[in-house]
């Protein structure tokens, strides 16, 4: 299940975030009989490094087929007591996201790891976010210009197609920038991006379904000649997660949906000030408008597609 790299990383998590005693410890859980001294063949009185105990217990996990455990155990850990101490150990979201990325993520209900094939790209938290625990995540609030128009002009089953399509249209670009949909409610929704590159990367993603919208209104298995239009509000910010994540209540989420509702037009994309500072040059100057949005300042975008069409 584990390759060489995500071993390694293992190990290294381990080395950084516990020290000799703690790593002795977590070897008495997994083995009544556990010395790191007696495994390497040296005195007691010599001093084992962090890093040397690390490996060793990693090998020995190895060596009796009980990687699993020892994932599981370093994952329950944090925040957890371990030696008289609250234990936080650092880089393991990072960690959970390589398992994820490798076809394993961890189960927090269930607490144990599971394999997937195709459905990693629908984990919500991408097999890294606990629940109630805080993060930095970028967010796009998405629209359907004229939801209320449409469905008046043709009939309900039309218009749910469209939808359709254009759902599968824009899953498949969250495909490729690793997004996530957080909620979908047939004429928009929210939208995630997980923030190690997450605002690089939602940014980019936002910004090619908006201007590869043209392609969507071109299709002939569009079945309506209306062309659909969308509106898109960015922010980024720490979020509390919760697996049921239409339930997670955030200003960041909040802003994103009021941006995109009152301050973008259609075919628009504005992103606040957050979003806006870590953008390159050159996208910064496709924000051609500035404006104050509930006291802070919001920049703007609008792809008049039909302009470079003529």
């Amino acid at each position: 299940m584990f390759d060489l790299t995500l071993t390694k990383e293992l190990t290294e998590l381990i080395a950084i975030n516990f020290s000799f005693p703690d790593i002795e410890a977590i070897g008495k859980y997994l083995y009544k009989k556990y010395s790191t001294h007696e495994l390497e063949n040296v005195n007691e009185s010599i001093t084992i490094s962090s890093m040397n105990a690390a490996k060793r217990l990693v090998l020995e996990c190895e060596d009796r087929d009980r990687l699993n455990d020892l994932f599981t155990f370093i994952i329950e850990l944090d925040n957890s007591l371990l030696n008289g101490k609250i234990v936080t150990v650092t880089g393991l979201e990072n960690l959970l996201y390589k398992l994820s990325c490798g076809g394993v993520y961890y189960d927090f209900s269930k607490r144990k790891l599971k394999s997937y094939k195709n459905d990693n790209k629908y984990l919500e938290n991408w097999g890294t976010l606990k629940e109630g625990r805080e993060y930095s995540v970028t967010i796009a609030s998405l629209d359907i210009c004229g939801n209320t128009d449409l469905v008046i002009k043709y009939k309900s089953g039309i218009v749910e197609e469209v939808y359709f399509r254009l759902w599968e249209f824009i899953r498949r670009k969250l495909d490729q920038y690793n997004g996530r949909i957080w909620t979908w409610a047939g004429d928009g929704g929210i939208l995630a991006f997980r923030n190690d590159k997450g605002i690089h990367t939602g940014i980019s993603c936002c910004m090619e379904i908006l201007f590869s919208l043209p392609v969507f209104n071109s299709s002939p298995l569009k079945q309506i000649p209306d062309e659909i239009s969308l509106r898109i509000g960015m922010d980024s910010g720490m979020i509390k997660f919760y697996n049921d994540t239409g339930k997670i209540v955030s200003e960041v989420i909040n802003y994103a949906s009021k941006l995109e509702k009152n301050a973008t037009s259609p075919n628009g994309l504005s992103v606040s000030d957050n979003i806006y500072k870590h953008l390159s040059s050159a996208m910064k100057r496709m924000f051609t408008d500035n404006t104050k949005f509930n006291g802070k300042t919001a920049h703007s975008l609008k792809y008049e597609y039909s302009k470079a069409l003529s």
